[in-house]
């Protein structure tokens, strides 16, 4: 119970726990130039005067401080995303397709802050897998509907739009603002045509065996 305590104070304050390096680096520059000025030292630096190379120090402090509270500032919490999990395959799909599905999804899961992987190729949905709009059904989402948001959690804070060939697009949800890299963005991209392959062949093959059977009748 105190450690949920305790999570639930560092989360309220978490804005203000990131900007403390700010604050301290901004402290420590403006006492070194108030002590500068009250104290009556030459402004000048001098590389002989122990007072010089500890304003140098704290200085160069200071400014790792700043450089810290910056870099925490642009940091953006993860929310949890509303709505269901799904684990939707289509059936009908080769095993060795179900496979490259089931490796895309948890690839992007693994190796990035990705928390929905949705597949659309051909005009319908092939793939969804993880948070989804409360109450959607993957039968609805087709290609080209352009509102994602129609699928995917409505707070959503991130996406990767990646095309899947000339015939569909992989579609990667984030709970973390910013939360995709470009390696990430990279990644997607070799998914996709690693896919494209993979659902290309199982398309081929229903082909055949359609061309077969009329043959045969």
């Amino acid at each position: 119970m105190q450690n949920a305590g305790n999570e639930g104070w560092f989360g309220a304050n978490a804005s203000r726990l990131r900007a403390l390096p700010l604050v301290a680096g901004a402290s420590g520059i403006v006492g070194v130039l108030l002590n500068r000025i009250l104290s009556g030292v030459a402004p000048v630096v001098d590389a002989s005067s122990s007072q010089s190379r500890a304003d140098v120090l704290v200085i160069l402090l200071s400014a790792v401080l700043l450089l810290t509270g910056l870099q925490w500032l642009a940091l953006r919490p993860k929310v949890d995303l509303h709505g269901d999990q799904l684990e939707y395959i289509k059936s009908g799909l080769s095993s060795k397709a179900e496979q490259e599905l089931q490796w895309a999804w948890q690839s992007l899961k693994d190796c990035s802050t990705c928390q929905a992987v949705v597949i659309l190729y051909k005009s319908s949905c092939v793939m969804h897998m993880g948070a989804a709009r409360a109450g959607h059904k993957p039968e609805d989402a087709l290609l080209g509907r352009v509102e994602f948001t129609s699928f995917l959690p409505e707070n959503t804070q991130a996406a990767i739009i990646q095309p899947i060939g000339s015939k569909g697009v992989l579609i990667a949800a984030s709970n973390t603002q910013r939360g995709f890299t470009r390696l990430d963005q990279a990644w997607a991209s070799t998914i996709a045509d690693k896919l494209d392959a993979s659902l290309e062949a199982t398309e081929d093959s229903k082909n055949s065996e359609v061309t077969a059977a009329s043959t045969t009748t």
